[in-house]
């Protein structure tokens, strides 16, 4: 890594309140005797702010008072109002390109395998199963009790491929990853051992979804590409080539 992504590396620690103790302090110092790094800094602090709730909005409000008073101004002037509606709309164009293409560059420079999870984790439908689907655990995912369902699971002689992916996807939804790679693994073997195909593209999505929960994205790349290059894959829309991108960088 070169100094220079080292430097923003820190900084966007820095504005994330990330930096403790003796890095903080000369991190700060650092931003004091460096004009290169304040402007870096402020940069990136408009970058954050693009991307939270009602940025954008609100810089093209602060456009709109001074458009009214200007057109009223020029009331008497169609020529003049024309142009200024011209002016207005092509500056709030322009602030809309810069702020997107900002938030953009934010994303992908903060992109790490939590945030790509935590930005893309949606709970299993088991109204969209795509599998054998008499499990004796549907009615604990039904209810959101993953507790109860994980122990059950835990308990049964003879698991099945639902009861598999079920629990699997209960772990995930506990936060434990870890575990529900083991079983979304499982899954894989069983059906490779039987030659069938129960949850097979279900279990390939959510499987790279737990290695980026357990920071591992390199495990998770060659499932998402996968995908992605697969246009009648059922989570295709979900893996673009925009998240191939961050999920790179954060490797």
């Amino acid at each position: 890594m070169n100094e220079n992504s080292t430097n923003t590396d820190l900084l966007i620690r820095y504005l994330d309140g990330e930096l403790e103790g003796a890095e903080l302090e000369s991190v700060k110092k650092n931003i004091e005797a460096d004009p290169v790094l304040r402007e870096e800094l402020e940069n990136l602090n408009l970058a954050k702010e693009a991307v939270t709730s009602y940025g954008m909005r609100k810089k093209i409000q602060a456009i709109h008072p001074e458009m009214i008073r200007e057109l009223r101004e020029n009331s008497g002037n169609k020529t003049g109002v024309t142009h200024m509606i011209f002016q207005y709309g092509f500056r709030a164009a322009a602030v809309l390109i810069v702020l997107f293409g900002i938030s953009l560059f934010y994303q992908y420079y903060t992109s790490t395998p939590e945030k790509l999870f935590n930005e893309n984790f949606k709970s299993y439908d088991l109204r969209v199963t795509r599998g054998s689907s008499n499990s004796s655990l549907e009615d604990l995912y039904e209810k959101g009790d993953m507790t109860g369902l994980i122990n059950r699971f835990n308990h049964l002689k003879s698991p099945q491929a639902a009861d598999y992916f079920l629990a699997a996807n209960a772990y995930l939804n506990t936060h434990r990853s870890d575990s529900a790679i083991i079983l979304f693994v499982d899954l894989e073997n069983l059906n490779r051992t039987n030659h069938t195909h129960y949850f097979e593209e279900d279990t390939e999505y959510f499987l790279a979804l737990s290695y980026l929960a357990n920071r591992e994205p390199a495990k998770a790349l060659p499932l998402f590409e996968k995908i992605h290059a697969n246009s009648s894959h059922p989570f295709h829309s979900a893996v673009s080539a925009w998240f191939l991108s961050r999920l790179k960088r954060s490797l």
